[in-house]
């Protein structure tokens, strides 16, 4: 039994890694200004950053139609596949409880494995790449669920923001935390907790220390870093981006450093301007 692995659009895998890998992937709702769209079929990453300072309101995103998940759950195992399903985390989306409901409602349900990611954006990315290699030379599911798990346990989200307010009007983190980043003109820096939510870091007083923050969170907490490809999103903000690379292979003998733009989905939420950092850290 050969394994088909799928993800929706909020796990930010760039598009030529996603077909190298034969990932599938699940295109996510937007709604700007009383119109909603696709992410990567009729919203694009760039335009939606270039536009987004002009919007009347917040973007707001919604979990893809159960009938979508349906279908794809099905095409795939009218091809003689089993479906690994790996989900936007739980704590900020119903995608996964959705995703749930549909698979016992699938021609084969013992076929379709759901998985809640716990993460976000290109973490959750990388999570799933390394699933889709585990599930090739695995002997059974419950095999690979375990090592898969495993690399769940292991993933670290960590980013910074140029402010709060998008994840405050949001609801994603507490207006409290939005206030006082605002009083003091800090750069906060976030995590995604193990139950797959956001919460406030550390709080620093400039974006330089911020970057040097997230550094000193790799270089603290990474397991083994020469087998290990580092993961880092940016939305609007490449070239920082890129000089996190650098000075992560300066200070760090990783394995790889691979650079993926916020998609539309999770940029709604935290604005232009975000930088995160992915990797696996001892546990």
């Amino acid at each position: 039994m050969s394994f088909k692995v799928l993800v929706d659009s909020a796990s930010d895998i760039p598009f030529d890694r996603a077909i190298a890998a034969g990932i599938d992937t699940i295109p996510m709702p937007v709604t700007i200004d009383g119109n909603t769209y696709l992410e990567g079929v009729n919203l694009k990453t760039q335009d939606f950053y270039t536009e987004f300072n002009h919007f009347k309101e917040l973007p707001k995103t919604s979990q893809p139609n159960p009938n979508t998940l349906l279908e794809h759950y099905e095409r795939f195992l009218s091809e003689g596949h089993e479906v690994v399903a790996i989900h936007l985390s739980s704590g900020l989306s119903s995608t996964f409880a959705t995703a749930q409901i549909m698979r016992d409602t699938t021609s084969a349900p013992e076929r379709v494995h759901i998985i809640d990611s716990l993460g976000a954006s290109f973490g959750y990315g990388l999570l799933a790449m390394s699933a889709q290699q585990i599930l090739t030379i695995s002997s059974s599911w419950q095999e690979a669920e375990a090592r898969i798990l495993d690399i769940r346990k292991k993933m670290r989200y960590v980013f910074t923001l140029d402010t709060l307010e998008f994840l405050v009007k949001g609801g994603r983190v507490s207006k409290t935390a939005g206030f006082i980043g605002g009083l003091l003109d800090v750069k906060p820096v976030l995590h995604m907790t193990p139950d797959g939510k956001i919460e406030p870091l550390a709080k620093v007083r400039s974006r330089r220390a911020a970057i040097r923050k997230l550094i000193e969170l790799l270089e603290q907490e990474i397991d083994q870093p020469e087998q290990q490809v580092i993961g880092i999103s940016h939305s609007a903000c490449y070239e920082e981006a890129v000089m996190l690379a650098q000075e992560i292979r300066q200070h760090v003998s990783v394995k790889d450093v691979w650079i993926s733009e916020i998609g539309c989905v999770i940029g709604s939420h935290t604005g232009p301007g975000t930088l995160a950092l992915f990797y696996q850290r001892k546990v």
